[in-house]
């Protein structure tokens, strides 16, 4: 009887996770395609603590993004480049130093002065210098997005707070994640499809131009698809936590459309 009743509590207890979860998954799909609706009568519309998780579930995507970076260009950039070797001293401190065989700079100062290094590995690497930008540039776009919708509904009458502005602007953030997505696989595809030798910097900079020239109208569309969808969840966010009207809204919405627009292009 005992093991029967473990097993209806781990059932039950299997049970009440599954709706939770899809209770979750149908309140972001709400947020996504319906947000005058989540914004109203959803909780997690009203939820500053669920707000900033989901800015921090998309600063991490973006720092995976960033990593995921660094993968493909390892992966598919195939050349190799001199540069300076890093275990060498600077030319004076051997001229001084690295003659004497005594001297502990002596050893050091018999490697060459340069190296081959794999380029696609030197991307990787200095691609994970960048990855506080996935917190910092996340963090900066919530609170400039949550600023224009706050300034722009008390201008145009409404009502709310800075913590409704802040939820609003939390749940516009989502779309990103398509655009990073769609950023990456681009990527991947340019580079795949084209021949990287970088003979010198300035070869490699063109071909990456190159690469690159193919996917700028797809990269283009896609932002645009992803400003108008943050343009939409802000119309509906506005509307329902601000009080003001649609047509009101959507100018808000529009005021900061157009400045990651701006920025995007």
């Amino acid at each position: 009887m005992s093991l029967q009743r473990d097993v209806r509590a781990l059932l039950a207890s299997a049970r009440s996770a599954l709706a939770t979860g899809q209770a979750g998954l149908g309140a972001v799909r709400t947020a996504l395609l319906r947000p005058r609706r989540f914004f109203r009568s959803s909780p997690y519309g009203d939820s500053l603590a669920i707000g900033i998780g989901v800015v921090l579930l998309v600063a991490i995507a973006l720092t995976v993004g960033i990593l995921a970076l660094g993968v493909v260009f390892d992966a598919t950039i195939d050349a190799t480049v001199t540069v300076d070797n890093p275990d060498r001293p600077d030319d004076w401190v051997c001229k001084q130093l690295g003659g004497d065989a005594d001297s502990r700079m002596y050893e050091a100062c018999q490697e060459p002065e340069q190296i081959d290094r794999d380029l696609g590995s030197m991307l990787r690497e200095a691609t994970s210098g960048f990855l506080h930008y996935g917190f910092l540039g996340v963090g900066l776009w919530w609170l400039l997005a949550a600023g224009v919708v706050h300034v722009g509904a008390r201008a145009a009458g409404g009502g709310g707070t800075i913590r409704d502005s802040l939820t609003v602007a939390a749940w516009a953030l989502v779309p990103e994640l398509l655009r990073l997505a769609v950023g990456i696989s681009a990527i991947y595809y340019a580079i795949e499809n084209t021949t990287i030798e970088a003979a010198s910097p300035e070869a490699f900079r063109d071909e990456l131009l190159v690469a690159f020239a193919g996917i700028e109208t797809p990269l283009l569309v896609v932002s645009v698809a992803t400003i108008a969808w943050q343009w939409w969840i802000l119309r509906g966010g506005v509307t329902e936590r601000h009080d003001v009207s649609t047509l009101a809204a959507g100018t808000v919405a529009g005021a900061f459309a157009v400045i990651t627009l701006l920025i995007a292009v």
